[in-house]
């Protein structure tokens, strides 16, 4: 027994830390909250307030918390309890065995929850592995109704997306938000079984492009044919988010752009818009419109985040002049660079395995398990 315990613990001192700690990130979840707003948390068993470690400090045996922040400290509030100046460095947390609903989100996680203050508002954290992290992110950013290998595929795509912006909002206390601007995260309020298997299914994988994970990026639809990324984003080219055909994504789209959708433009009335030039993917890099009160150069994107997002869907369009009005004649959804969702749907109906998706939209980069890679960009 002694010899089997002494082989147990040779094997934990040789194991790399990364094959024994689980990836866990901090999240931040919901707006930040104004300084008199009260948060409410409850849960179906008790509050526990455990270390960073997850050493158990406090067995609360409440089932609801209030928090509120005054004059800079947190304070943590219950039937006959009180806990005052509440760490705001993620030294403790709010945990519990089951979800931990945030009522003024009327949302429920996983994990545990902490707090941080910036620009003296009090923003919520969810401290989550990256597996049910993930759970709370797929049916938020792919229907749940797509086909497995599709799921499967943006199921690696989300993982290795977090992986290498894990620091993104470091700054400010926390790895990542819950919006657009890194993944739309719901946590466990959205759970789907359909998303879930797709989760498990690639559990611990991610993309690598020369050994280390890549920032695999995605959007709605290329239209015909995925963006380089240094043409959409500047900086250097990245040699896995190419200009290149995708036959597997044609989503069309047309619009008429209103007097009060080109007053955006801040030209006054409207008589003419001519494209400069375009980029490697046919996209719309630089625009010219004449107005009224004079002309203004625009890039691709300005003039597109200009007259309306969801109007102009894409910088891969025509455009014509109408007289009293401009019509614009376009192909895909989005910036277009990396993997096209649509189009992975497309590849995954087509009996493409998820494995075949990514190299398809990522070329050049390998599937491998998160243990030993480099997690650096």
């Amino acid at each position: 027994m002694k010899k089997i315990l002494l082989m147990f613990l040779l094997f934990l001192m040789l194991c790399p830390m990364n094959l024994l700690a689980e990836e866990r990130l901090n999240i931040k979840v919901g707006p930040s909250n104004p300084v008199d707003k009260e948060i409410k948390l409850s849960t179906k068993a008790n509050f526990q307030i455990i270390s960073s470690d997850f050493s158990l400090l406090n067995n609360t045996n409440l089932k609801e918390l209030k928090v509120t922040l005054k004059n800079g400290k947190i304070y943590l509030k219950g039937e006959n309890f009180t806990m005052e100046n509440f760490p705001l460095d993620g030294s403790m947390l709010i945990n519990s065995s089951k979800e931990i609903k945030v009522e003024n989100l009327k949302r429920s996680y996983l994990g545990a929850i902490s707090f941080r203050i910036n620009n003296n508002k009090l923003d919520i954290i969810n401290n989550i592995d990256i597996e049910n992290y993930l759970r709370g992110i797929l049916p938020k950013e792919m229907s749940p109704s797509f086909a497995q290998e599709a799921l499967k595929a943006q199921a690696v795509a989300s993982r290795s997306f977090a992986i290498s912006n894990k620091n993104k909002c470091i700054k400010n206390g926390y790895n990542l938000d819950d919006t657009t601007a890194c993944q739309v995260y719901r946590g466990s309020s959205c759970y789907n079984k359909n998303t879930d298997k797709a989760v498990e299914a690639t559990k611990g994988q991610v993309l690598t492009y020369k050994g280390k994970v890549i920032e695999a990026i995605f959007g709605a639809s290329s239209g015909g044919y995925t963006a380089d990324a240094k043409d959409v984003w500047g900086g250097e080219i990245v040699d896995y988010l190419i200009a290149k055909e995708d036959p597997y994504s044609t989503y069309e789209w047309d619009a008429i752009l209103t007097n009060q959708e080109l007053s955006r433009l801040g030209l006054g009335e409207i008589y003419t818009i001519e494209i400069a030039d375009y980029d490697a993917s046919g996209r719309i890099k630089n625009i010219t419109v004449t107005g009224a009160n004079g002309v203004k150069n625009f890039t691709g994107n300005q003039f597109r985040n200009k007259v309306g997002s969801m109007k102009c869907k894409s910088t891969l369009f025509e455009i014509m002049n109408l007289g009293d009005s401009f019509s614009l004649k376009g192909k895909g959804f989005g910036h277009g660079v990396g993997m096209s969702q649509y189009g992975a749907q497309k590849m995954a109906k087509s009996d493409f395995k998820y494995e075949e998706i990514l190299g398809f939209y990522f070329p050049g980069t390998e599937l491998k398990s998160m243990e030993g890679v480099n997690e650096n960009k």
